[in-house]
């Protein structure tokens, strides 16, 4: 018998099959589809080794049932072709296809069925001669013609659909048709040369090794499951509709350093072992010092997290790794329902931007993220979006609140704001867009533009001439832990010609800082060209009297929640406010009360020794030419009261 060609498939697709089931899979339906079709191929393969067998063996059967072995092998054919076709379109169909495209399908289901019986119907005849053998006949080429569909509808569909495949994928499924046509007409001309069923192994070893081979979506690093996959099971999941859970684990650290990094290797080392013992969550490695876990079923979520947790407790006990995972914090980010995301891509963003501040210092080791967190992101997109529309748009505006000098009764200075336009000409509030620009990098090129436009007007108005001493324009930390700051700052100066004097850069208390030493370094070169500094804000937040002792700063302003408390006769911030400004004037540092609103706390404010007052009593911030309608005003007559 002329078998080799079937032997050699039947070795292919078994050992296919094995590596195949032996591999971890996510269970996405192109997966399931994928062992499907390995499967019929596998039939197909052992019905046209029985067919030979039988027509060779004729003379010991009826013709009835060695007829029925070859129309069962011409089948499998059929069904060979139509898993084909399924696995290529089925997950787009299924899911995301419209009406029409499945009623397409339904049609294709309907053509394999009509293939079946006419192939059934047709009649069938066979040949051998002792040493070659074929079947042909009606349903022969009948099989052929369909087939024929098949791959020309495989084709067409993965040209068609090239925006819904992956590459690979449209590539690997090219090359498997091209193989199979080429062998069905080298068969059809030549029927002695049986391998059609062997090319279809071919097109199966094709799409394992450049698709379906589960080795590429695991880590080389620990075995999960890699990044590579994250979105791809997400989709899945999303597509469909099934409720699942999230947890993420990452690890707290205390700052950078090279026996902090080998600890963190080995503690991912040590979570990654035994994590292969759950079973309860699909386990991915994202190479980014994390962990996410995926529960399909949400019922398992918290005991999961209760075997990490006491796992972690476990080790703790252990003389050789002990620090290494009291250091290593294991910390749990939580999403009990995935539904509060409309995607993948949503949820990605979720687990991109939702990061807890402050993990090392916070009092417990999760988050749970609810569907409030996520309105909440969504709102902080939006905003982000705003806020780069307008900057595209020129609705960028930079308005400026006066500052009362107490000792020249004048305006003497002027804080720069930002006010973001929107299209219906109302004001996107900056307690929402700063933070927003802060968090998303975007406040690089906000403060570009607020600097320029600010520059501008100082040239263009000559306000020194005005009696206007400073600007202040408020510093991010990503602005002054940038290296290039002190040049580019220096360079608007000369392009502008300003004299540097006249600026004074606001730097707001945060603990976000990560590089205190390169932002004092900064400070001090731009002070050494005649650029200021104050603190703003001070008394909120992260109240700390090293900023005014390390920094190069010459003005500290009382943020307006500490006023407020004062005026509220709180004797603790009584005490600080009465502390706060006889230290600043001790060490030569002058004081802004910011919010002043009344006559009454104007008065008070004066009465403790402030040097500058800044609030609504005197005026909110002021487009351009009412600021300097008011400060022409206002100078003035102060000077001559």
């Amino acid at each position: 018998m002329n078998i080799y060609t079937q032997v050699c498939g039947l070795v292919i697709i078994a050992m296919l099959l094995f590596f195949y089931i032996k591999q971890p899979t996510m269970g996405l339906s192109s997966e399931r589809k994928f062992k499907f079709t390995l499967f019929i191929i596998l039939g197909c393969v052992l019905l046209d080794i029985a067919s030979c067998y039988f027509i060779v063996k004729s003379r010991r059967y009826e013709e009835y049932v060695v007829i029925a072995v070859c129309k069962l092998y011409l089948i499998s054919l059929h069904s060979v072709a139509f898993s084909a076709l399924g696995y290529t379109v089925s997950d787009i169909f299924e899911h995301l296809g419209s009406s029409n495209e499945k009623f397409l399908g339904v049609c294709y289901q309907i053509f394999c069925i009509i293939g079946v019986i006419i192939t059934v119907y047709l009649p069938l005849h066979y040949y051998y001669d002792g040493q070659t053998l074929y079947t042909y006949g009606p349903a022969a080429i009948a099989t052929y013609v369909f087939v024929s569909v098949y791959i020309l509808s495989i084709i067409i569909a993965a040209t068609t659909l090239k925006n819904h495949l992956k590459e690979k994928k449209i590539y690997a499924l090219y090359l498997w048709m091209a193989v199979w046509a080429i062998s069905a007409i080298i068969q059809f001309l030549n029927p002695k040369l049986l391998i059609v069923s062997f090319a279809s192994c071919i097109g199966a070893l094709i799409m394992y090794f450049e698709l379906e081979n589960p080795q590429s979506s695991l880590s080389r690093r620990t075995g999960h499951f890699s990044s590579a996959v994250i979105h791809e099971y997400l989709e899945y999941l999303y597509q469909t509709k099934q409720n699942f859970s999230a947890m993420r684990i990452s690890f707290q650290t205390s700052g950078e350093s090279s026996d902090e990094n080998k600890l963190l290797r080995q503690t991912i080392e040590m979570l990654s072992d035994f994590l292969f013992s759950i079973d309860t969550a699909k386990i991915f490695d994202t190479a980014e010092g994390y962990f996410l876990l995926i529960f399909e079923n949400t019922d398992f979520l918290e005991s999961t997290k209760y075997q990490i947790s006491t796992y972690f407790q476990a080790v703790e006990n252990s003389s050789d790794v002990g620090n290494a995972v009291t250091l290593l914090r294991p910390f749990y980010t939580i999403i009990p329902d995935c539904t509060i995301s409309e995607d993948a891509d949503e949820l990605m963003m979720l687990l991109a931007n939702y990061i807890p501040t402050n993990k090392g210092n916070s009092s417990t080791n999760e988050v749970v993220v609810t569907a409030e967190t996520m309105k909440n992101i969504r709102r902080q997109k939006d905003i982000e979006k705003l806020v780069i529309e307008a900057m595209e748009n020129d609705r960028v505006e930079v308005h400026y609140q006066p500052i009362f000098n107490i000792a020249t009764n004048t305006f003497s200075s002027a804080e720069a704001l930002v006010r973001i336009k929107l299209i219906d000409g109302t004001y996107l509030q900056p307690n929402e867009f700063i933070p927003v620009a802060e968090s998303s990098g975007r406040i690089i090129p906000l403060s570009d533009a607020i600097y320029r436009s600010a520059l501008s007007f100082i040239k263009s108005y000559h306000v020194e001439r005005l009696g206007i001493q400073h600007i202040e324009l408020n510093l991010s930390v990503k602005q002054g832990e940038s290296p290039t700051f002190t040049t580019k700052i220096l360079q608007l100066l000369e392009d502008y010609q300003i004299n540097p004097e006249i600026i004074n850069l606001e730097i707001t208390e945060t603990s976000s800082l990560r590089s205190k030493e390169r932002l004092h370094e900064n400070m001090k070169k731009l002070e050494e060209h005649g650029l200021c500094f104050s603190l703003d804000d001070f008394g909120s937040g992260s109240s700390n009297l090293n900023y005014i002792i390390d920094m190069p700063v010459s003005i500290v302003k009382l943020d307006k929640l500490l006023s407020d408390e004062y005026f509220k006769n709180s004797e603790k911030a009584k005490a600080i406010v009465n502390a706060v400004i006889e230290m600043a004037h001790s060490i030569g540092i002058k004081i802004v009360a910011e919010g002043i609103e009344t006559q009454e706390e104007f008065d008070t404010m004066k009465a403790l020794g402030v040097d500058y007052i800044q609030g609504f009593f005197f005026s909110k911030p002021l487009p351009e030419h009412e600021f300097l309608k008011f400060i022409q005003n206002n100078n003035l007559k102060y000077i001559y009261q």
